[in-house]
């Protein structure tokens, strides 16, 4: 074939800088429990990740209830799908139900129109049985003598099959089993490896969410249980590198009952003896209403959180702080309403690195600082919003250039590695997420050797954004201003 070329032609070349991959900067992570009898599959619930992108699959995947004492993972439930209308959000259920149970319960209940309603809440379908009442019963079959099914509010309802054996009975013995939530202990939720089964429980399944599903966990909680100072810090913990890779933000809870951080002016006091002390810590107090809920604040404000990001293309640089909290008050443990003015919010609780809410013209979010403070005034550590971008900007690392690690020691890896980057932190600061940002390959921090020894170093500089907490104008009366005025005004 002739080779001679005459008219017009254009071909392609790869991208040469990589193309960034970023994760959402406030991703939920919550580990609690779940009333999963309520779940589409029970026995398929506990101890594993889940990632919910909607209320109606985190509904059919782990159940749903108006009891978030006992249901915990309902709270983040409501919080992020029903108050701020977020998604997704990853979920972990340690309460099991094979293990959190109560012993069965045996009850005879009159048939009233057919039907027989069973008032408690948590049970077990699969373990319920209708039998007559005579001294040698007869078992009635599922669905072909009668039909069990819960009601919007937990409770069950038996209809007996008209042409079923059991049709005409006026009672009937019900045999059932009930999920037992006050079973699940705190150590259930931190969790553990068993090195026999090689399998992990509770927090230790924070590294699987990852490679299972390929997004980030950046937001740990464990709303109902992180007011254990033994959750908080092992929540901490986790946060310090998830999937050997990450880091992670975590919010918790003060214990707000009587004789802890029942009191503003106990909270410092308390905050301090438990170690709530980290720079990836977020601590929230009291707990938070929305109508007739009551549920913790660190439900609230990791959705807050999630909510705010996601309304900046996923990237965490702005303060929850003085944004709607959408809440209708602030409460105990004892459901007492707590109602702290600026002054005592300031002075009770930010100034200790404790985020609250005031009521300003509306609830707002109130607390720029994370746990850390004031221990260290460091801006990388103290601010919450530049220890999220900071985490954003890190992971996003990794997850870019992930793909170099094993390439060639050469020019073009570094090369890559440093407009490609560039590219990501100019990004950042044309949207006014960070003030600037470099990344530089110095020779000085490469020696040979550790070329030779398969390690090489980058060096990035960030500048961020603090928060404007303190606005101030100063006032002052001119009276040559008035003098002014009134000589004009006698011409």
């Amino acid at each position: 074939m002739s080779n001679y070329k005459h008219g017009i032609r254009t071909s392609r070349q790869a991208t040469q800088l990589s193309i960034p991959i970023t994760s959402d900067g406030c991703l939920q992570c919550v580990i609690g429990t779940a009333p999963v009898n309520l779940a589409a599959d029970p026995y398929d619930t506990v101890n594993k990740p889940f990632v919910f992108h909607n209320k109606a699959a985190a509904i059919a995947g782990l159940g749903y209830s108006e009891d978030f004492k006992n249901y915990t993972l309902c709270q983040s439930m409501y919080a992020t799908f029903d108050v701020f209308g977020v998604a997704p959000v990853v979920m972990i259920n340690v309460l099991d139900p094979e293990k959190h149970v109560k012993a069965e319960l045996s009850k005879t209940y009159s048939v009233t129109a057919g039907k027989i309603t069973i008032p408690d809440n948590g049970i077990l379908l699969d373990k319920l049985s209708v039998t007559s009442t005579e001294d040698e019963p007869t078992k009635y079959e599922p669905e072909k003598d009668y039909i069990a099914a819960f009601n919007t509010d937990g409770s069950v309802s038996i209809a007996i099959v008209s042409g079923g054996a059991a049709a005409g009975a006026e009672e009937l013995k019900v045999t059932y089993a009930q999920l037992d939530p006050s079973l699940v202990t705190y150590q259930d939720v931190i969790g553990a490896y068993d090195v026999q089964t090689k399998k992990k429980t509770g927090m230790e399944l924070i590294g699987r969410v990852y490679p299972k599903y390929g997004v980030v966990p950046s937001l740990l909680l464990a709303p109902g249980w992180s007011h254990v100072p033994a959750v908080a810090l092992a929540l901490v913990a986790k946060a310090q590198l998830v999937s050997s890779l990450f880091t992670a933000k975590v919010v918790v809870d003060l214990d707000t009952s009587e004789g802890k951080a029942d009191s503003m002016e106990n909270v410092k006091e308390y905050k301090d003896k438990n170690a709530y002390s980290d720079r990836n810590m977020i601590p929230a107090w009291p707990l938070v209403g929305v109508g007739d809920y009551k549920y913790y604040y660190s439900a609230q404000l990791a959705a807050h959180m999630e909510y705010m990001a996601g309304n900046n293309g996923g990237v965490p640089s702005r303060s929850p702080s003085n944004k709607d909290i959408k809440i209708t008050g602030l409460y105990t443990e004892d459901g007492t309403e707590v109602l702290p003015d600026m002054d005592e919010a300031n002075d009770y609780l930010n100034a200790c690195g404790v985020v609250t809410a005031i009521n300003v013209n509306g609830w707002k979010c109130w607390g720029n600082n994370t746990a850390v403070y004031p221990a260290s005034t460091d801006p990388i550590d103290r601010w919450i919003n530049i220890v999220t971008i900071f985490d954003y900007i890190e992971n996003n690392f990794k997850l870019t250039f992930f793909k170099n690690v094993d390439d060639l020691t050469n020019y073009r890896l570094i090369d890559e590695v440093v407009s490609g980057y560039n590219m990501q932190l100019n990004g950042l600061q044309g949207s006014n997420d960070i003030a600037g940002g470099e990344i530089v390959f110095d020779h000085d921090e490469n020696p040979i050797a550790e070329i030779l020894n398969g390690h090489i170093k980058f060096h990035t500089r960030i500048g961020g954004f603090a928060p404007a907490e303190d606005i101030e104008n100063v006032f002052e009366f001119d009276p040559t201003i008035t003098q002014a005025a009134l000589e004009g005004g006698a011409e």
